[in-house]
């Protein structure tokens, strides 16, 4: 249910609208285990099958202005929501059932140690409730959604995967792709190398990063991203950060390609006094999303032990 009242009237005339929509969902599943072995260790196999329902009636929607909706990324985040949009402007109609089918090692401490799954969502009817430039949906055919892949887990205890792909059957092409393997031997010791395509955004790149210590309380960190249409770097970012014990040292320089004759430099220096503030422009939500598996000098990011 949703109510709206706004300082001036649409181009229907009207500054006070609502729209109330039902949906139904349903999410099932089964859990079976067996005992097995995973690189010569112990290991529990769970073989998951998870089937999941919405019904969803078409309401129209289209007096209702747009604010901050948009397409949800297609995942298997996704595909097991009652909505295929993001925000409150438009509640998506559907009569579809979403298929998957997860295996999962656990070690003898209960501990992950390997996922594999694969999904895909089946459309009993043609959605209606639309966003403008948008079709009915623009990852699938007239019946079904394109396929879903992923493993992640541990080869080693330093050694990490991630792979996801999605797989369009009528095309008989790959939607998109990403591949990241990360080496992490100790704490603040993180190297990560990714693959990442995206077909609708033209997006072919290599991404390069880390975390390492230079010498006694010395650390760098760095990433490069590389396309491969583009044969240049579109995202650069290098940085020192210092442990001093009663206060900690950063700065970080990052360079964003713009376009293919700009680009955009920012530079980020702190001083950061353990437990008293922190002086300056903070790199770390910048080095949190370049680089995964980044550790903050402190556990807290902010004081001293």
């Amino acid at each position: 249910m949703a109510q709206y009242r706004l300082d001036s009237s649409t181009t229907t005339g009207d500054n006070s609208m609502s729209m109330t929509v039902p949906t139904f969902s349903l999410d099932s599943g089964l859990i079976f285990e067996r005992d097995t072995t995973l690189f010569g260790n112990a290991a529990t196999q769970t073989l998951e099958p998870r089937l999941f329902y919405v019904y969803t009636p078409y309401r129209d929607q289209s007096k209702i202005p747009i604010f901050d909706t948009a397409p949800a990324s297609f995942g298997f985040t996704q595909i097991f929501s009652e909505n295929r949009y993001v925000g409150s402007d438009r509640v998506s109609d559907a009569n579809q059932l979403t298929a998957a089918l997860i295996s999962r090692y656990l070690e003898a401490s209960g501990a992950e140690r390997l996922r594999l799954a694969i999904g895909q969502r089946f459309y009993f009817r043609d959605q209606r409730v639309l966003l403008e430039g948008t079709t009915a949906d623009s990852t699938s055919n007239s019946s079904r959604s394109d396929l879903l892949l992923a493993a992640a887990g541990r080869l080693s205890k330093t050694i990490g995967i991630d792979t996801a792909l999605q797989y369009s059957e009528s095309e008989r092409k790959f939607y998109s792709a990403n591949f990241t393997l990360q080496w992490q031997p100790a704490p603040k010791h993180v190297l990560n190398a990714e693959y990442r395509y995206l077909r609708d955004n033209q997006l072919d790149q290599i991404n390069i990063s880390a975390q390492w210590p230079l010498q006694d309380r010395w650390y760098g960190v760095g990433r490069v991203s590389y396309s491969l249409p583009e044969s240049r770097v579109v995202e650069g970012l290098a940085g020192f950060e210092y442990d001093a014990g009663c206060w900690i040292f950063r700065l970080v320089s990052r360079r964003l390609a713009t376009s293919t004759q700009e680009a955009n430099t920012s530079f980020f220096a702190q001083l950061q006094l353990n437990g008293l503030s922190r002086v300056g422009s903070s790199p770390m939500q910048v080095l949190r999303g370049s680089i995964p598996g980044y550790q903050p000098l402190r556990p807290d990011g902010t004081t001293a032990n």
